[in-house]
């Protein structure tokens, strides 16, 4: 009986345990925000976006194409939950693990848009854009790809994000 029992405590474990290597380490970020005031979140599923590549421009511009397995949207309005807006932001970039690059401009770029990326040169599997309202009351925004893509035009995926958020 005491083998049976640890066998079926150990299988559990490792079902525990394939359930959540299924689940990206990003998704903390928006565990920790649901439900909580002053917060609006929402996904889409393989599902509802199989099969698209987003176009980020003309023809002849460069985009993003693969195969996106899900896009997640978070937004906080500071005026009905109890952080600045920029301090949401903080608070949800930290929540990222290490092993999560920040994307830096060339250019130096805008200072309302932060990119970070999961994977290495130009293939992702991960990017999550964080937008703050130069406003300090205006809404922040969190918009996170997941899935197999290659970024050939990082600048037109976080004009794709701001775009989402507005």
């Amino acid at each position: 009986m005491k083998t049976i029992t640890t066998l079926l405590f150990a299988l559990g474990l490792m079902l525990a345990g394939l359930l959540a290597s299924g689940q990206s380490k990003s998704d903390k970020m928006y565990d920790v925000f649901a439900n909580k005031d002053g917060v609006t979140s929402f996904s889409f599923s393989k599902d509802m976006i199989d099969g698209i590549n987003i176009d980020l421009g003309d023809e002849d511009e460069k985009n993003v194409t693969g195969d996106l397995h899900r896009i997640r949207f978070m937004s906080y309005n500071p005026e009905k939950g109890s952080l600045k807006n920029s301090d949401f932001t903080k608070k949800a970039i930290a929540l990222l693990p290490g092993k999560y690059k920040k994307y830096e401009d060339d250019d130096g770029g805008d200072s309302d848009a932060e990119i970070y990326l999961l994977g290495g040169k130009k293939k992702y599997s991960e990017c999550h854009v964080f937008i703050t309202s130069e406003n300090t009351e205006g809404n922040s925004f969190v918009v996170s790809f997941f899935g197999d893509f290659n970024v050939n035009d990082i600048d037109k995926l976080k004009s794709q994000g701001r775009d989402m958020s507005e």
